[in-house]
Order: C-alpha cells, then sequence, then structure tokens
C-alpha cells in the first residue's frame, strides 16, 4: 500500500477545500459524467454544508509521502441528509466527498485511501461504512461494488439520485 497520511482540514480550508470540488467536477465533465456539476459555482447550501462539516472537522486532506496534497474527504458519524434515520445508527462512518486530483489518479491511491480509513476504523472498533454515489455514474457505482461495497437503497435529493453502498469491516 502507497505511504500516505491523513491531516484534517480546518476552517482555513473551505477555498481550497471548494476548489478540489470544481477541480474533479470539471474532470468528470471531461469524462463526459454530470455528476457535481453543481460544484463549479456551488450553491449556497453545498457551501453550507462544507462548513458544516469544517466546524465538525471532518474534512481531511490526504498526503503522499512526497508531503503533496493529493485529495480529501468527509468522514462523518452520522449522515441523515442521506440516509435519513438509518444514518444515526452507532458503529457506522459515512464517507464523502472522496477526491483524487487528476494528476495523482489512475495509480490505485482512491483504493489506497478507502483501505487506509477502512483499517483506521476497524482499529477503532467501527463496524460499518457507508457513502452514496451519483447512480448515473454507473463506473464509480461499479468501483464501490468491486471494493465489497453492497448496494442496500437510493435516495433522491434536490441534484441528484444517489445508491447508497454499505460494507462490514469489523
Amino acid at each position: 500500500m502507497m505511504k500516505m497520511r491523513f491531516q484534517k482540514a480546518n476552517e482555513m480550508d473551505l477555498k481550497l477545500i471548494l476548489s478540489f470540488f470544481k477541480i474533479a467536477s470539471q474532470t468528470l465533465e471531461r469524462k463526459k459524467v454530470s455528476q457535481w456539476s453543481y460544484w463549479q459555482d456551488p450553491p449556497r447550501d453545498k457551501i453550507k454544508w462544507v462548513e458544516e462539516g469544517l466546524n465538525k472537522n471532518e474534512f481531511y486532506f490526504v498526503y503522499n509521502e512526497s508531503g503533496h496534497k493529493i485529495g480529501m474527504f468527509r468522514l462523518l458519524t452520522e449522515d441523515v441528509l442521506y440516509w435519513d434515520q438509518k444514518g444515526k445508527e452507532k458503529d457506522v462512518r459515512y464517507i464523502h466527498s472522496l477526491v483524487v486530483l487528476p494528476e495523482y489518479a489512475g495509480h490505485g491511491i482512491g483504493i489506497n485511501i478507502m483501505q487506509k480509513i477502512i483499517d483506521k476504523l476497524k482499529a477503532k472498533g467501527v463496524g460499518k461504512l457507508r457513502l452514496d454515489c451519483d447512480a448515473s455514474n454507473k463506473h464509480l457505482c461499479q468501483y464501490y461494488t468491486s471494493l465489497g461495497f453492497l448496494k442496500v437503497g437510493s435516495k433522491e435529493t434536490p441534484y441528484s439520485i444517489n445508491n447508497l453502498y454499505e460494507s462490514c469491516i469489523s
């Protein structure tokens, strides 16, 4: 597994996080994937969602062994926005906003990030990891199932229909 480290983002990192989202959105657009197009000019509710995550210390940057920021993700202890009341279950974590910068993509970094998150959660006794994925992004949906996540439902939001995935990690 590639050496990397996670570091919590702070409130001063809002613009950087929004730029990571914009870069990811532009990369997806070049691949003809409509997911995350709102991040190119984010609406207020999406900016507020990021601010709330920063206030709760849920955003992390990913650094490679050379000390370069290569990605980010958000890890939540609750997620009622996508999971309704199931999103309050104990012993579960929710991953959002996994971004690998395009210049580092295609080298298995996403898988390495997910595995490191899973290893850290297992060590803390967390039993399940959940995530959602825009249902229109078939490639990404297949990616998550290839990592052992099972589709357990779907959720319609104002921006998309999302498949809900879960993996038992304990």
